[in-house]
């Protein structure tokens, strides 16, 4: 008993008679729990099976009914042919072997039914359905963005998806595939969870049964199981659908109890049999190798000792060829194996997936080893322009290949200690600076390298970016900090619509009010905190008010009265434009009634942004907000920028004839400020145009912008456009627009923006004024 061979054997035998025990009575113990566990494990994964096909279904009918749509086949047939149109359709419908196929016009009208029916001798022929020429019963759903919807016709259910026909910007119609729900989907998740499965419908206050795989299914049963009210001889799970109010769709898995425990008892069974021979192969193998493994042990525990010490590069070789010979060559393989993963692991954790550059893991790394060793370098943050463009265009498998071709050229630039890709559209560069490098050099390097254009498939896609740089030590000496320096430096460069932009003290001011500022913005909106304030425009020719401009004021509870230039370019970024626009329309209409009631008549001008412009939704809005305050189209005027029509003229131009068309006078706004051409102001459907007050504010001193504003007079008279000037700070420019025959003026020196109680007040002054005039 003292050798070596006798206490590992004596060892091994205690150790195996403890293990067992452990185990054994673990086992016993644990059974019920194992039961119960076990149970739901597989009901839960039968729920997770069921959700899973039942969405993947949805999923490839809402991709196959999108394809369809844009076949231009259907689309040349949609409106003349019926019989080719549902050729068409049974086309398409054949290639998933849908269950259901539909057309539906633009005015709601099924123009095409088709359904895959079973005759009574069990083959599946496709009929006309009974529903060709009704209204389709869900409306709603045409504008939905769900995938799927559950579709009742007669007795039968479909899982139903549709997907709009579009000409150019027009809908004319949608298509419709569905697949049914009935025995052969319940038979379908039967043959996978090897759970009975019924498919129950609730309609009103009423159950019915769809299908089930159970030939004896029963509707009360299925429908407690939904409930979760299992009877305690079966496992049973249930998951509900609600597609609308009124309906609710079902299905109840489940199978008897005694079966699934039976199963459970035969693998109990094995496994105390497999423990107890185990444990007699244990014992006789323990006494077998514990003399083999004594002298190659202590050669294993030292190699471990090195691997676990992180030294890969040392290998052990045994002269046995027995399982610890093989063992010592598998912990040879092994260790090659982890180095090598280590290797992949430490890549992938530092390197961009996409272009295999650096990421924000290495920069952070190179960053603090610059910092730590007090080196001047530039961190240059490059944000490739119009990216999303290009995604929404062409698809992002195009958007990645731009990313890919900006990462290869930037990796090609020399001087560079790193170039990062971030993810998405972000690069960050970094370059140390020593008495060689000159910044400026470096940056028209990187500019010059993206200006060729990268051609793809035909298409020439140019690459532009914007650029934020952070100095250190000059602006930080910590990584954290010179990082957000940057990406504040190239934030404003998106703001200002620059290429360019150093970091400087005054941008952050700018960052954290504008974090404040985003997230208060919808609060403001609809808590009372803006106000609007009016500023007077007077007819230059009679000195009379008799238009008004609204100006939309923000009372910031914290940050006090903020300017509308700090947050309406946040609501156009955000999304909230077109609320706010509402908000300051609808309010303007309103003042615009209390001025009646008080005898004063003006023109309210408002200004809209491009954002409003693209929102299908906004001439609807205009119109309704209208003939709800019975305010004349013609008392109303809508200011757009230059740059707001430039975006987009084709569309802008369509939805501003419109309004022309109602009655509104259309302004354009900053006029010389943009890059419209002349050929498209003769285009527009304008009534005015707005000179900028840059070229007002200077007339008495500065020749140049008399003759810019004379020639914008005379131009927009010759094309018979009246004249607003902006700006008029002094008597000398009153009456110098005056003279040159301009329409309307407005400024400081006439009026200050004013709340609608202080211009009231102002107006009644100038109205008493004017009637003290005439009576002297």
């Amino acid at each position: 008993m003292k050798s070596l061979q006798n206490k590992i054997f004596l060892f091994f035998v205690l150790l195996l008679l403890v293990v067992q025990a452990i185990a054994l009575s673990t086992l016993i113990a644990g059974k019920n729990n194992q039961e119960l566990l076990q149970i739901n494990n597989r009901l839960t994964t039968a729920k997770t099976i069921f959700s899973e096909l039942f969405d993947s279904r949805s999923e490839y009918l809402a991709a196959f009914a999108e394809t369809a749509a844009k076949d231009y086949g259907i689309k040349q047939v949609f409106h003349d042919d019926t019989r080719s149109l549902l050729v068409a359709m049974n086309n398409h419908r054949k290639r998933i072997n849908a269950d259901i196929a539909m057309a539906i016009a633009a005015d709601n009208t099924i123009t095409g039914q088709l359904l895959l029916t079973r005759e009574q001798d069990e083959q599946r022929k496709v009929r006309q359905g009974p529903e060709k020429g009704e209204l389709f019963r869900f409306s709603d759903w045409l504008d939905s963005q769900q995938q799927s919807h559950l579709y009742l016709l007669g007795d039968a259910v479909y899982q139903l998806s549709l997907s709009p026909l579009t000409v150019g910007a027009k809908t004319i119609g949608w298509l419709a595939f569905g697949f049914e729900i009935d025995q052969r989907l319940a038979l379908e998740f039967m043959g996978i969870t090897g759970l009975a499965t019924d498919f129950i419908l609730k309609e009103g206050e009423n159950w019915r049964m769809v299908a089930s795989s159970n030939p004896e299914a029963d509707l009360a049963f299925a429908r407690n199981i939904v409930q979760g009210f299992t009877p305690d001889t079966y496992i049973g799970v249930g998951h509900l659908i609600t597609d609308h109010d009124q309906q609710v769709f079902g299905v109840a898995m489940y199978g008897l109890r005694a079966d699934f425990v039976e199963v459970l008892q035969k693998q109990w069974l094995q496994l105390l049999m497999l423990a107890v021979i185990t444990l007699l192969l244990s014992l006789a193998g323990a006494y077998l190798i514990a003399g083999s493994i004594t002298k190659p042990i202590t050669r294993l525990v030292e190699q471990a000792k090195k691997v676990a010490s992180g030294d890969y590069h040392q290998t052990i070789k045994l002269d046995d060829q027995n399982e610890l010979g093989q063992l010592a060559d598998e912990f040879n393989v092994m260790q090659s194996a982890v180095l090598s993963r280590e290797q992949a692991i430490t890549h992938r954790a530092n390197h961009d997936p996409l272009t295999d550059l650096p990421n924000r893991n290495m920069l952070k790394l190179t960053l603090n080893h610059l910092t730590k060793h007090q080196k001047k370098f530039a961190l240059l943050h490059l944000n490739i322009s119009r990216l999303k463009d290009v995604n929404d265009a062409l698809g992002h498998d195009v958007g990645d290949r731009v990313i890919t071709e900006t990462a290869n050229r930037l990796w090609q630039l020399p001087d560079f200690q790193l170039i990062c890709h971030l993810g998405g559209d972000e690069f960050m560069l970094v370059v140390e600076l020593t008495p060689d490098i000159v910044l400026d050099f470096l940056v028209n390097k990187v500019q010059l390298a993206l200006e060729p254009n990268f051609d793809y498939q035909g298409i020439s896609l140019q690459l532009q970016v914007r650029m934020g740089i952070a100095l250190s030590p000059e602006h930080s000496s910590e990584t954290k900090t010179l990082l957000q320096m940057a990406d504040t430096a190239l934030h404003y460069t998106r703001k200002a619509r620059q290429q360019l932009q150093v970091y400087h003290a005054d941008l952050d001011v700018n960052s954290v009010e504008r974090l404040s500022l985003i997230n208060d913005l919808k609060k403001a909106i609809t808590s009372g905190q803006l106000e609007l304030f009016y500023q007077p425009k007077i007819n230059l020719k009679s000195n009379e008010v008799t238009h008004v401009e609204a100006l939309v004021r923000w009372q910031h509870p914290n940050l006090g009265m903020v300017p509308p230039d700090n947050f309406i370019y946040i609501a156009e970024q955000t999304g909230q434009i077109n609320a706010l626009t509402q908000w300051v329309f609808s309010t303007a209409l309103a003042q615009y009634k209390n001025w009646c009631a008080l005898g004063i008549t003006l023109n309210i001008a408002v200004n809209i942004s491009a954002e409003n412009l693209k929102d299908d939704d906004f001439y609807s809005f205009v119109c309704q907000a209208l003939a709800a305050y019975q305010v004349p189209a013609e008392n109303v005027t809508l200011e757009v920028t230059e740059s707001a029509v430039v975006e987009d003229p084709e569309s802008a131009i369509a939805l501003l004839s419109k309004f022309k068309g109602q009655g509104m006078r259309i302004s354009i706004d900053d006029y010389g400020t943009g890059y419209s051409s002349l050929a498209q102001l003769k285009q527009l459907p304008v009534h005015e145009l707005k000179i900028d007050k840059s070229f007002v504010q200077k007339l008495k001193d500065d020749e140049d912008d008399q003759i810019i504003v004379r020639s914008t007079i005379e131009l927009a008279h010759n094309m018979g456009l009246s004249v607003v000037a902006e700006g008029i700070e002094d008597d000398y420019a009153k009456c110098w627009l005056a003279k040159h025959k301009c329409e309307l003026g407005q400024g400081y020196f006439i009026s200050r923006p004013k709340s609608a109680l202080e211009l009231t007040t102002w107006l009644q002054e100038q109205k008493i004024i004017a009637g003290e005039k005439e009576a002297l």
